[in-house]
């Protein structure tokens, strides 16, 4: 068996005593590292719930699983950011249902980003089926089943036979290791069931994942070919999202330019994989995208060859085009992800199209290693910038803070092992901007591709269960905030700092819509929003609250108050000009 389940020794025989299907799933998963499970009881997950003890700090020192209480929308978004600041995997749970539906807004950013998460969802009884059961989940009502199946064809699992359960579970185990997150379907009528008695004399088994393997033939191929085909060429590389889970890629992407003597771009969650001092850095690619970036993607053509650490499909990295390369080179570990058609990215790219895969961090380090004592010959890479950006920002109305000085001062604050997300706001288009490079010292992450507001606040609590010990940010506007302020006293004592850009509006839409509607007033935009005391709304959930000055001339107190141990959750206001543009937003032309 794949579970820690009660023994009794019987002379050389061990006998496992029965449990139910819920006992079953919670051992199960826990020989998989799953320790934390998050959302609201009630309804179809009493009987699972009744088996796990509540979470009292983000970190006893026990290794039991326990139970998170937070409103599921937050939840849902909590596997997330716990799996982005620790490579662990954690379990978002809730009833039928709204509440199935709230939770499963994380499930859609965590399949955009190839993130692996569980999401444990109840059944309404089968032998309800036509008697109008409460929040039926059936064909007849909500048709759980074939909604999860349309977003996850192979990562939803009816987990309605005992006899099958551990095949199944072994399947979906699978599909979180290939950075898929899985939705385990439970049919009280199953799983309250007793499981059969077995009777084996070796039931453990290792749950610890095993990496997969270098994909020698298509490294083979690289190493053959690309010296050949990039003679006298420019190679240019993309650092994409799954670049970043490899912790030491910094110094690998440094090592692969400086070889190659081939400047570097990166996405918004790819600059986790470049180092700050990286000579070769042009910037963040597509939405808030550096300039000097901008240019040298847009000067691709047919005699250059790109490099791409995990392919970035996405409209805010290549805002819909293909790459014009004579050959693209694809590094990936992901059999199936986001945005691929059989695996592969071929169809995003004019010219040749060739995966190496295997894990990035292994497949770089052994061509890197044969590159460099190859002295390949090719055009130098053009000098280094040291501003990426050549607009000039225009300064913010009177009582409101300039964002772009606001980012710079942060960006001397930060202290090692910090941890931020950007929430769906003017804060995940302006900082990249701003800041230009990745900083050592702070993670930043952002999940954008679902681009649900309210979800940096979710994986910011993920991240801080996660790693109690990190200092975790979160950056949200006052349209995000309206999304999860009610889950606000849940998240009192963990210590976590929420900036909230309070400009009164939802200001993306205000930046965005001139261009998209320019014939329209701005009545019409539909964009303001009622202001908010948030500093009191924090102090009544049990936060501390602190109010950012225009001039910035707190700032570096409040960031020392972040930093101190033992602190409640810190709520600060930000004062924001809605219509002042720092990043831009090419996506606007789209619309």
């Amino acid at each position: 068996m794949t579970v820690n389940l009660t023994v009794e020794a019987a002379g050389d025989v061990q006998v496992v005593k029965p449990k139910t299907g819920y006992e079953f799933l919670i051992d199960t998963l826990a020989t998989w590292h799953v320790r934390h499970y998050a959302g609201v009881t009630g309804g179809g997950v009493i009987h699972l719930l009744k088996h796990l003890e509540p979470m009292v700090v983000p970190d006893d020192g026990a290794e039991r699983p326990v139970f998170f209480n937070v409103g599921e929308y937050v939840a849902g978004f909590i596997p997330l950011g716990y799996y982005l600041a620790s490579g662990k995997i954690s379990a978002a749970i809730a009833t039928t249902g709204a509440a199935t539906r709230l939770l499963t807004c994380g499930l859609s950013d965590a399949k955009l980003h190839n993130i692996p998460a569980i999401y444990l969802i109840p059944l309404s009884p089968a032998d309800t089926r036509y008697r109008a059961p409460l929040q039926d989940t059936s064909p007849d009502g909500a048709d759980v089943v074939a909604q999860l199946r349309a977003e996850l064809p192979s990562g939803t699992f009816v987990l309605n036979d005992p006899d099958s359960i551990e095949e199944q579970l072994e399947e979906a185990r699978k599909q979180l290791d290939q950075g898929s997150p899985i939705a385990l379907l439970m049919p009280p009528e199953a799983l309250g069931r007793r499981m059969p008695e077995l009777v084996q004399t070796a039931w453990h088994r290792d749950g610890v994942h095993k990496p997969n393997k270098i994909d020698h033939g298509s490294l083979t191929h690289f190493l053959a070919e690309f010296p050949r085909q990039s003679a006298g060429r420019r190679v240019i590389v993309l650092a994409g999202e799954e670049a970043a889970r490899y912790p030491y890629m910094p110094v690998l992407t440094t090592r692969l330019c400086k070889a190659l003597q081939a400047p570097i771009v990166w996405s918004i969650n790819g600059a986790n994989a470049v180092a700050r001092n990286n000579s070769f850095g042009f910037g963040y690619l597509g939405f808030g995208g550096n300039d000097r970036a901008m240019q040298l993607w847009k000067s691709l053509g047919p005699d250059d060859i790109v490099i791409t650490l995990g392919f970035c499909p996405d409209e805010y990295t290549l805002n819909f085009s293909d790459i014009p390369a004579h050959t693209t080179w694809n590094f990936t570990n992901l059999t199936a992800p986001y945005g691929s058609v059989g695996g592969e990215f071929r169809h995003r790219v004019r010219g040749e199209y060739f995966d190496v895969r295997g894990p990035i961090d292994q497949v770089l380090s052994e061509a890197i290693g044969r590159l460099e004592g190859l002295h390949l010959q090719r055009p130098p890479a053009p000098a280094f910038v040291a501003d990426l950006n050549d607009r000039n920002i225009l300064p913010p109305r009177a009582g409101t803070i300039d964002i772009a000085r606001f980012y710079q001062e942060l960006d001397r604050q930060w202290q090692s092992g910090s941890i931020a997300f950007d929430d769906v706001c003017l804060a995940y288009k302006d900082r990249q901007y701003v800041t230009q490079r990745p900083h050592p010292n702070v993670r930043f992450h952002s999940l954008y591709r679902g681009s649900a507001m309210g979800g940096a606040f979710g994986a910011a609590i993920g991240a801080k269960l996660a790693k109690p010990e990190a200092t975790v940010f979160a950056f949200l506007g006052d349209g995000c905030f309206r999304l999860i302020a009610g889950c606000l006293a849940e998240a009192r004592s963990l210590g976590l700092v929420l900036f909230v850009l309070d400009n009164g509006a939802l200001g993306i839409m205000v930046q965005g819509l001139p261009v998209v509607i320019p014939d329209y007033s701005s009545d019409r935009y539909h964009s303001d929003l009622y202001r908010i005391d948030f500093g009191s709304m924090a102090r009544a959930c049990g936060w501390t609250s602190r109010k950012l000055m225009p001039d910035l001339s707190n700032l570096a107190e409040i960031m020392r108050e972040s930093y101190s141990p033992g602190h409640p959750s810190i709520l600060v206001e930000v004062p924001v000009d809605a219509e002042q543009v720092v990043g831009q937003n090419p996506r606007a032309n789209n619309l």
